[in-house]
This record gives C-alpha cells, structure tokens and sequence, in this order.
C-alpha cells in the first residue's frame, strides 16, 4: 500500500541514473566492503544496470546489423521526466556507445536538451522529437516523458529510414507503433512488428 515500495517502481527499462540512486550503491558497495563483506546482491544490480545500456544496442545490432553510418535517434534525454537532470542519466552511456560503434546521433528533449549539449557535443541536438527522427534509421526511447505518448507515429514512421523503435522504458503503445508500421522492441518483452502480428 505504501507508494514508496509499490509495483510502480517494478518497470524494466535501460538502466537507473540520476544523481542519487547510482551514488548510494556504489557507496553501500563500498561501505560493506570496509568491514570485509562482499555484497554481491548489491554488485549485481550496479552491473545489471550497466548491462541494460550495452542491451539497447544489441537489439540495435539485430535489426540493422552495423551502426557505422546509420543515424539512431534519442527521444529524451535526462535520467527521468519533468528534470533537465543529466547527472548519470542512460542517455549519457547510449550516446557514447553509439558514436562509438559509428552511428550519427540525433536527439530531442523537450527540457533538458541545454544541459545535454554540453555534455554531448557529438550529438545533434534537434528542436522536436520529429525533428530528431527525420532519415533515422532507428529511434530509442530513453526518457518517458508524456508528449512522446501523443506523437504521430505514422507520420514518424514515413519520415524515418527504418521505422525502428527500441524503447528503452516500455512507455509506449506497441501496438499503435506496429499498426504504423514499426518494428517495436521493448525491454524484457518479445519483439513486433507487422509480420510478428
């Protein structure tokens, strides 16, 4: 019943930031291992969440093979909605990742896009979330915010290359984005797509 440690906070997505959460386990890692406990319970929540990141690009891989050359947009930026917080946000990881394997990044957020720029000068900050997907060959969705719910998808979907949607908090609606003619991939859920059904 208690809000706090309800099934709300069950969700599978790609990975926890913010500038509290990704502090206190490493320092609670770091406490028990003072007094010689090795807190594995611990340590593997910390490397499940790296793993999270490393996982939207695998399912980037499947669909398209090579990044090299292929531009991937970002929906949102900061660790979680209704914040420009940028501090170890998901966003930050994927990004460099993504250049690294080659691809061109293109991101929108509707708050915190300022805050991203400086601290990702490789990705091309672009003015709304169609905007972001233009000639995309590939979309993931990294921070829920509400207005990515309301998006037309099927004019998304004629503006990209590949109409591909990685979302990465399993926000939005598969089957409105497959009904447009995505392929839809979500975190811990089978794959659809228009073949799938």
């Amino acid at each position: 019943m208690d809000e706090r440690i309800g099934p709300k906070f069950l969700n599978a997505g790609l990975g926890f930031g913010g500038s509290c959460f990704p502090k206190d386990t490493q320092a609670l890692k770091m406490l028990a291992g003072n007094i010689g406990y090795h807190f594995q319970l611990l340590s593997s929540v910390i490397e499940v969440n790296e793993l999270q990141k490393r996982r939207v690009t695998s399912k980037l891989f499947k669909h398209l093979g090579s990044l090299e050359g292929k531009r991937v947009a970002l929906l949102g930026l900061a660790f979680k909605p209704d914040t420009d917080d940028m501090r170890e946000a998901s966003s930050l990881v994927l990004a460099a990742r993504l250049e690294g394997e080659g691809a061109e990044v293109t991101a929108f957020d509707p708050v915190a896009a300022a805050r991203a720029e400086e601290l990702l000068p490789g990705v091309q900050m672009r003015t709304s979330a169609m905007e972001a997907l233009d000639d995309a060959d590939a979309a993931v969705l990294v921070t829920e915010w509400p207005e990515f719910a309301e998006l037309d998808w099927g004019e998304a979907a004629r503006r990209m290359k590949t109409p591909l949607m990685v979302d990465g908090r399993n926000f939005l609606d598969a089957e409105a984005l497959v009904a447009a003619g995505f392929a839809y991939e979500g975190i811990g859920r089978p794959p659809r797509s228009a073949n799938s059904g």
